[in-house]
């Protein structure tokens, strides 16, 4: 019969090399690769188990030109040196045992290197505007950049021309050039990194495209017509005075007798306040948000294949993509990490089994010294030990405990359940969920929602007993008599101490988020967390008058966001949410609150004063002590460990047999649930 996708399904012939479907998985790494740049086990394992799951083609993300000279990744791969060349050639002949095709992405950071001992060269001496941004978050001056000499250029292309041929002596048929997110090709692209004033500098699109010209061509020299050569392409800069978007599908346009294949993507990687915002495109943004930046390249390109690529998350999105001739092809890499085996899944229409991408960004622990990983797959990057995905069958049976049935308990059940041991799963609500219920009742995280109707349903099948509506008291764990013990309890919500806080029109955030009280007009948020800021995007966008107060600085707030920050600002600025840090609520009465500001914050008096003084969607704090109305009050103010839970239950059993995961062991998020519960059940 085949598969309902039959766009996605229909191959594809390119100089006799054929893609079996459409769909490519994207540049990625996975922090397991060596500090010597050459492939490890791991990372084979990583790149060989995404290939096993039917993607037409897989890529090497960043792999370095030049890694000795300065990275921008701790473990990329190092084509400097043909030592990569057995490693490579030995990955390549795996991926093709699935029919797949191995493609390794070549780059150069130039100004964006960021790790220890890099020298960075760039079109002109101008560092990035991350390393400025971070350097104003450090204090640290940013490293000096230099201006790239001819020689040097020439060097480059060269470093370029022979990492190419190391692909070619691999067996690689596919390549892809990084010319985008304002890496060194696309430095000499934008007018805000090139100013220099010689045949490769801003005084026309052709001298800005030179350099990429001049590489490509030094490319082909050396592989020849037959290895396809893909780009990675920024569609526009997303940055004031950045690449402009008639000016890069001009550039394209240039370009594109060199290339076989356009990857289109947009904005900058090396800007922190906009990796989620504008390039990895989290759910805080549409899917599908890249399709104004795909289309002017399918109307100015003649004879280049087009990939769709960054935010594409189901088969759903790519089928329409492929439908309505948007793209050649539809580039997904998260989608492989929450579940590898997405497109035959899809291929046997089984689109219910398939554990969707949340888009989460927990994937980027990988930036922090750590393997990559998945908030909701925690095999993903544990290939080695967990070989195609599969959790091992344990050869000593016992019987398990599991309190609590947020996602560390669902985890911990279902793994232990896969593992063959005799599970019981405790709740003390009348339904299993937890925190995931409330994480996923925000009106715009509908992928969160997928994730739950995933997982419930497996775990109500694993065959573990399910107790509802039971509290696990000590008595009842010493009746149990379980074998092992994993407290799952989660957290509680914090209750402040503000006079009024049992008022009638105080409720917690996701009371609001899932429609369980009325809100009113004019609502109050406490603590501008992830928690608030996700509620008041939603209310504001529902038409509520929010105000976000917060008793941390602006700078200090904004950091506890991490890679959201700048999403989730700038989006509930747009709604019309006002932001007040440096503010305390210290009073609710009946219709209003009562606001005290730290010194140095912005005046105001009256009822409205402190939302009208920072403006619609403004930050800002107050002076003194004023009076602000508010017809509902939420409490957002963070969540506390349960830990009397822990230590009313930790001695029932032998303490050795006792395992505490999710937000008992820190992390307070889906992924550092899920993981933690997972190791301790796939290893008792």
């Amino acid at each position: 019969m085949g598969s309902d996708y039959k766009r996605v399904f229909e191959p594809l012939t390119i100089k006799g090399v054929e893609f079996k479907n459409r769909i490519i998985c994207t540049p990625n790494v996975c922090g397991w690769g060596s500090r010597e740049g050459v492939l490890t086990a791991e990372q084979s394992a990583y790149y060989e188990r995404i290939a096993s799951g039917g993607a037409a083609a897989v890529t090497l993300g960043n792999c370095s030109v030049n890694m000795k000279e300065t990275s921008d990744e701790i473990h990329q791969l190092d084509m400097s040196s043909d030592k990569v060349i057995f490693g490579l050639n030995n990955l390549r002949e795996r991926v093709a045992s699935y029919n797949g095709i191995l493609s390794a992405q070549l780059n150069y950071c130039g100004r964006n290197g960021w790790n220890e001992g890099s020298v960075y060269y760039a079109p002109s001496a101008i560092p990035s505007p991350g390393a400025l941004e971070r350097a104003e978050l450090t204090g640290i001056p940013p490293q000096e950049v230099f201006e790239m000499s001819p020689g040097k250029i020439q060097e480059l292309i060269d470093l370029y021309a022979n990492a190419a041929l190391r692909l070619k002596r691999a067996g690689f048929k596919m390549l892809q050039v990084h010319c985008a997110h304002n890496n060194l090709i696309g430095q000499f692209f934008s007018p805000i990194s090139n100013f220099r004033t010689d045949q490769y500098g801003n005084r026309s699109l052709e001298d800005r495209a030179r350099f990429g010209i001049e590489v490509l061509k030094a490319i082909r020299a050396k592989v020849g017509e037959g290895m396809l050569i893909d780009i990675r392409f920024s569609g526009e800069d997303v940055m004031p005075g950045g690449l402009q978007q008639d000016e890069a599908v001009a550039i394209g346009k240039l370009l594109e007798p060199h290339v076989d294949l356009f990857t289109i993507s947009c904005a900058f990687h090396a800007h922190p306040s906009y990796i989620a915002d504008k390039t990895t495109l989290s759910y805080l943004l549409p899917q599908l948000t890249l399709e104004e930046y795909t289309k002017p390249f399918r109307k100015a390109l003649k004879r280049s294949k087009l990939v769709f690529t960054t935010n594409v998350v189901n088969l759903d999105n790519a089928e329409h993509i492929l439908s309505e001739g948007i793209a050649d092809f539809v580039g997904m890499f998260r989608p492989f990490l929450a579940d590898t085996d997405i497109i035959k899944k899809y291929a046997r229409n089984q689109v219910e089994d398939v554990r969707q991408c949340i888009r989460c960004e927990y994937h980027w622990t990988f930036m922090d010294f750590m393997p990559i990983t998945c908030a909701v797959n925690p095999l993903c990057g544990r290939e080695v030990e967990f070989p195609q995905g599969k959790v091992p069958r344990t050869d000593t049976p016992r019987k398990v405990l599991v309190v609590g049935s947020g996602p560390a308990g669902l985890q911990a059940t279902l793994t232990a359940a896969e593992r063959g041991h005799t599970v019981t799963l405790v709740e003390q609500d009348d339904h299993l969920g937890g925190n995931l219920i409330k994480a996923a009742d925000v009106s715009f995280k509908s992928e969160f929602k997928k994730y739950v109707n995933w997982i419930i349903p497996r775990v109500e099948k694993s065959g573990a007993r399910i107790l509802l509506n039971t509290e696990a008291t000590a008595a009842f764990v010493e009746q149990e008599v379980p074998d092992a013990l994993i407290l799952a309890v989660g957290s509680e919500d914090i209750v402040p101490p503000i006079p009024g806080v049992d008022k009638p029109l105080v409720h917690f955030s996701w009371q609001a988020d899932n429609g369980s009280v009325e809100v009113g007009k004019n609502v109050v948020i406490i603590g501008a967390g992830l928690v608030g800021m996700e509620s008041a995007l939603a209310l504001a966008r529902d038409g509520h008058a929010v105000t976000v107060v917060e008793m941390l600085p602006e700078g200090s707030a904004t950091g506890n966001l991490g890679i959201f920050a700048a999403p989730l600002k700038a989006q509930n600025k747009e709604a019309g949410t006002t932001v007040l840090y440096d503010t305390q609520v210290t009073e609710i009465k009946d219709v209003s609150v009562l606001l005290k500001g730290a010194v140095g914050g912005v005046g105001s008096t009256g009822a409205a004063g402190a939302a009208s003084a920072a403006g619609a969607g403004g930050a800002a704090g107050v002076t003194g002590t004023t009076e602000l109305k508010a017809d509902t009050v939420l409490l957002a103010a963070g969540l506390r460990p349960r830990r009397s839970t822990v230590e009313a239950l930790r001695h029932t059993i032998a303490e050795g047999d006792v395992y505490q995961v999710g937000d008992l062991t820190g992390g307070g998020t889906i992924g550092h649930a899920t993981n933690s519960a997972f190791f301790v059940a796939a290893h008792l």
